[in-house]
């Protein structure tokens, strides 16, 4: 592969990815629930003295704790969208060594990432 197509295939493997970035919407102001939140009132409890609560003069939110502990792991990826993000990783990886090793890299990255492209749109 010479220069050129591996410049066309990573920039094109980057625009892939770039459009199906499944936190591209992470900020969006769209979620009702964050509006319709309920606040929580001041505890009834008195405490005697200074507390380290006393001390934030900040807005505190309280977070609920995670129901289990898979709900953290994984990062909300599915395997297919984690087999697409190695194979873009793989083409990245060999456009970087060159030679014929990168190429190999290339070509398996592609292979995972088409793979996991299948499974996505199944």
């Amino acid at each position: 592969m010479n220069v050129r197509s591996r410049a066309a295939l990573l920039s094109l493997s980057v625009f892939a990815l770039v459009l199906r970035a499944p936190a591209s919407q992470a900020q969006s102001l769209t979620d009702t629930s964050f509006f319709n939140r309920p606040v929580s009132s001041a505890p009834v409890a008195q405490n005697v003295g200074p507390t380290r609560a006393a001390l934030s003069v900040a807005v505190q939110q309280s977070i609920p704790p995670l129901t289990s502990p898979s709900a953290a792991s994984g990062a909300g990826l599915t395997q297919s969208q984690a087999l697409m993000i190695v194979g873009g990783a793989a083409i990245l990886v060999g456009a970087i060594v060159g030679d014929t090793a990168g190429d190999v890299f290339m070509v398996g990255g592609a292979v995972v990432g088409l793979y996991g492209l299948y499974r996505y749109l199944q």
